[in-house]
């Protein structure tokens, strides 16, 4: 499998049903593939170009996308995107068009082309269509008549000033540039993503709001893909951007959004993350435990699985407070517990691996089952504090 590097991360090239060849290689592309991967650039180029001058090479379009990446990992920038305006002119519905154009934006990025980038991110609104005028019937000639007198002009009469000419009209925004895009160049949402991506280390003032209005749209793959490239600006107000789509964004872009804060670095991470918690629906609240249990924060964990009224998202509170070791915040619950609960706080035991309170639980319990589930557990454990209590008690 290849992978090419992108904006915003690694792209496979070859998943089954999105980027496989219609047809199968023909030797010529399997040597040029071969070079590729041993990163022989110069005569995988030259095999590649021999590929797409054959009329009869069942994959030509392949062949122009493998070409201008070679051509661009030999150095020749120039060559690569003339590379990629071909497939794009000769192949406009080829699925390998979209990697192709995520090339250029590499290239764009390695060259500081902001403008290409900036045109691929915030595309100018295509110019209005001209306003259609009607054609007026030709009307009849009049019937002659006497010749009109103009009328004389009553006193205190001021004629009325010309009417001013109507205001020029906007000027048509800029084309793209020739040599970089085709014409007319509509990019689709993933492109301008990546866009924005290679712009924000120079201009996060104007890409933050782009990239949260993008996440704000709708909830889809590109939505939460925004949050992503919003994540990995270390600046406060892409973090703020993140936390506020946490709060208002579509669902599941509120859940990637706080799967991205639970992998914030500082103190008050876990604050925010319960802020957030406190008016989520039910997926988002458990996407919170996760983010707390991925941080080891056993005491907000603590916290959500003593109040927390929806026996799910408790349940899960208390499985995911036994992975992060809560050990002595599991014993307190299972005292304070219904028995609903306390099957569950004995799972988390067992996560947590605490033998000694399994042990005690197995003494003490009152119900048959909750015991029987203990001594289970302890038997999983196999720890050799385990295996004695249960010989010693033929267990």
């Amino acid at each position: 499998m290849i992978f090419m590097l992108t904006a915003v991360g690694f792209v496979s090239l070859d998943l089954p049903g999105a980027f496989a060849s219609p047809a199968p290689d023909s030797k010529r592309m399997a040597r040029a593939k071969d070079l590729i991967a041993d990163e022989q650039w110069t005569h995988a180029v030259e095999e590649l170009r021999a590929a797409v001058a054959d009329p009869k090479e069942p994959n030509r379009d392949e062949a122009m996308f493998w070409l201008a990446h070679s051509e661009y990992q030999a150095g020749d920038a120039g060559a690569a995107l003339q590379t990629i305006a071909r497939l794009e002119r000769e192949a406009p519905s080829s699925r390998w068009v979209r990697p192709a154009r995520s090339l250029r934006i590499e290239i764009a990025q390695r060259l500081r082309r902001d403008d290409v980038l900036w045109l691929t991110a915030a595309p100018p609104p295509p110019p209005p269509a001209p306003p259609r005028v009607p054609v007026a019937a030709t009307p009849a000639p009049p019937a002659p008549g006497p010749v009109p007198v103009p009328p004389t002009s009553p006193a205190g009469y001021v004629p009325r000033p010309p009417v001013a000419p109507a205001a020029a009209a906007p000027p048509m925004p800029p084309a793209p540039p020739a040599a970089w895009m085709p014409e007319p160049f509509a990019p689709d949402m993933d492109l301008r993503i990546e866009a924005l991506s290679s712009l924000m280390p120079q201009h996060p003032d104007r890409v933050i709001p782009l990239l949260k209005a993008i996440a704000l749209e709708a909830d889809n793959p590109e939505a939460r893909r925004a949050v992503f490239v919003l994540a990995q600006c270390a600046r406060p107000e892409a973090r703020l951007t993140v936390v506020e789509l946490a709060r208002q964004a579509a669902e599941p872009v509120r859940v990637a959004a706080i799967r991205e804060i639970g992998r914030f670095k500082g103190p008050d991470v876990s604050k925010t993350l319960f802020q957030v918690y406190s008016n989520a629906t039910p997926r988002v609240k458990r996407e919170v435990v996760t983010s707390l249990g991925d941080r080891a924060d056993t005491m907000t964990l603590f916290q959500i699985a003593k109040v927390e009224r929806d026996p799910q998202v408790r349940n899960t509170a208390i499985v995911t407070l036994g992975r992060a070791g809560g050990r002595d915040q599991l014993r307190t619950l299972y005292t304070v517990s219904g028995a609903d609960a306390r099957g569950v706080v004995l799972v988390a035991l067992f996560n947590a691996r605490d033998e000694d309170e399994l042990i005690q639980i197995a003494e003490r319990e009152k119900d048959p089952a909750l015991r029987r589930e203990a001594l289970f557990r302890l038997r999983l454990l196999g720890t050799e504090k385990a295996r004695r209590y249960l010989a010693a008690h033929r267990q």
